[in-house]
Parts: C-alpha cells; structure tokens; sequence
C-alpha cells in the first residue's frame, strides 16, 4: 500500500526515527541501556586457566641435586653432577623437543647469543638441557641437539659443552621443583604449557642467577656466567665490570651501579690529583734549603783567605 507518495519502506522509516526522537536515546545509548551502565561491565583480563601457574620461582642460592639420573643423547646412563663437575658454571634449560614453538624461539635466541660469546662453550661453561617430557626418546634427543649445535659456528666445542639429556617423570619433577619450573601438562592438545628460563648455576651447583626473556644479549650472558663463575670465569676486565654491575630483576638485565662508577672515578681523580701535585710539594719544601745551602758553600769556598799580620820587627 502507497500513502502519499510514500512506498511501505519509506513509511517504517519515518515511524522508526519519531520514535527515536520520542524516547531520547541515540541508537548507542539505546545499546548502552540494555547492556547497563558501562561502569558496571567487568573485564575478563586474568589469565587463561591453561596459564594459570605456569611461572618461575626464583630460588636463588638453592642447591640443584647432582645425583639425579639422566641419560644424554646418546643413551649414556649419566648424573647432573657429571655436568655440573664443580669446575665451571653451567646454564640449566628445561624444554622438549615436540614443543610447537617457545622452546624453538628460546633455544634459537640462545644460539645466535652463542655465536656472539667471547666466552667458549665447553671450556668456560656449560649447557645442560633437560627434556620435560618423560616420553621423548633418545635418538629424538639427538635430533634436536644437533639441530641447534650445528647453528653455533663460532663455538667449536658446543657438541661436548651442551647436553641434552632425558630422565623419567620423578626425576623431571624433582629438578622442576628445585628450578621453581612451572609447569603443566594439557590434555586436550598434548602439550606442555611452560615458561622460558635460563638457570645459571655454580660450579658447585648453586643457583646463582635467572633468565626469563626470550631475548638473551651476549653481554647480558657473559655477566651472568662470569657471576655464576665466581672468579673462575672471565678476566680481571670481567670482574672489574661485574664489580660496577648489579642484576635488575625488574628489567630482567644487569645495569651500572652509579654509586660505585662515582666512588671509582672520584677515587680516581683524587690519585691523579696526588701523583701531580706531591712532586710539587716534594720540590718546593727541599728547594729553599738546598738553595741556602748551596749558597753558604760557595760564599765559602770564594772569600779569600786571610793571612795573620805580625807586628814584629
């Protein structure tokens, strides 16, 4: 039906905007009225229930248990002890080889850190990576440490300093526990939910230090093995660096510490304040003396000498 002019489109139309004049409410409004006042929505913005305590306990100064069995790439029955031998510092990674991509982009940051190590893998430190899954085989192991050995041209000794190694669900737990590794398994998509973390650990099994970004720079990873080292890392250029350096645990780096860089360069400037001015001293309080001396002397030696007269006829 037509009125006017007007087909039944153009009707429903004009009906529908009266009436949004009528009511007041912007079709936002309107929206925002039946949804309620905004203030009252709650955001759903925590955390996943898959990602709910998957985290790291830094459990700095805890010792990692050395006795615990693993068998290494290639099926050799062998302890973490045998790693951490009490010689040098090692890095400790827990990862596994079908994980579909963190433990790839960790363990790839950590290659290409590798190749711009001054520090040599294998003679300074060692890597000891453990697998999570109580599964995973030995020639699987082996694939997966090649894979990331043959990425480190710079680092001759990487296949004899980095091993990876397999071990049963206690013992996996165990150093979990001591690491403050969390983890969980999910089974709906057969995968571990994980953090990244690198363990750095003392030559006598001392946790000394964490890494929990995927980002690991190569001056951030000498100064945390010349600290985990404790003086047998590095030289004397290394420790002095690590003495003007503190870890940042909010920036997850090491950063200056400018009241020890003041102190150095004041002290620093007091000695050469010293070495220039105590010559000066030294001359100037033995120069008078030695001047008047020098002067008595030859006033002595050049007066003519005096020959006694006699009266006598």
């Amino acid at each position: 039906m037509r009125v006017a002019g007007f087909t039944p489109i153009a009707i429903l139309a004009i009906v529908l905007h009266l009436c949004a004049g009528t009511t007041g409410l912007t079709p936002s409004a309107s929206a925002q009225g039946a949804f309620g006042d905004s203030s009252d929505v709650n955001l759903n913005d925590g955390l996943p229930r898959e990602a709910e305590g998957i985290t790291v306990d830094q459990n700095l100064g805890q010792q990692v248990p050395l006795s615990l069995p693993l068998i290494d790439s290639n099926g050799k029955s062998l302890k973490v002890g045998d790693v951490i031998d009490g010689t040098v510092p090692t890095i400790v990674t827990m990862n596994y080889s079908n994980c579909p991509m963190l433990c790839s982009v960790q363990l790839n940051q950590l290659t290409a850190s590798l190749n711009q190590l001054k520090l040599k893998l294998g003679e300074d430190f060692r890597i000891l990576t453990v697998s999570i899954d109580p599964t995973e085989s030995t020639e699987r192991a082996a694939e997966t440490k090649a894979k990331y050995v043959d990425e480190i041209l710079n680092q001759p000794l990487a296949n004899r300093g980095w091993t990876f190694a397999t071990a049963k669900q206690p013992v996996i737990t165990k150093l979990a526990d001591v690491l403050g590794f969390r983890y969980r398994y999910d089974e709906s998509i057969q995968q571990y939910n994980h953090p990244a973390m690198l363990a750095f650990v003392s030559p006598e099994g001392v946790i000394t230090r964490y890494s929990l970004a995927l980002n690991f720079p190569a001056d951030q990873l000498r100064l945390a093995l010349v600290e985990a080292g404790e003086g047998t890392v590095g030289n004397a250029v290394d420790q002095f660096i690590m003495w003007c350096y503190s870890y940042d645990p909010d920036s997850n780096s090491y950063t200056p510490q400018a009241w020890r860089i003041m102190r150095l360069c004041g002290a620093g400037f007091i000695g050469v304040m010293l070495a220039a001015l105590v010559p000066y001293w030294v001359g100037r309080k033995g120069g008078p003396q030695s001047d008047a001396a020098g002067a008595t002397d030859s006033d002595a030696e050049g007066s003519p000498s005096v020959v006694p007269h006699s009266n006598e006829q």
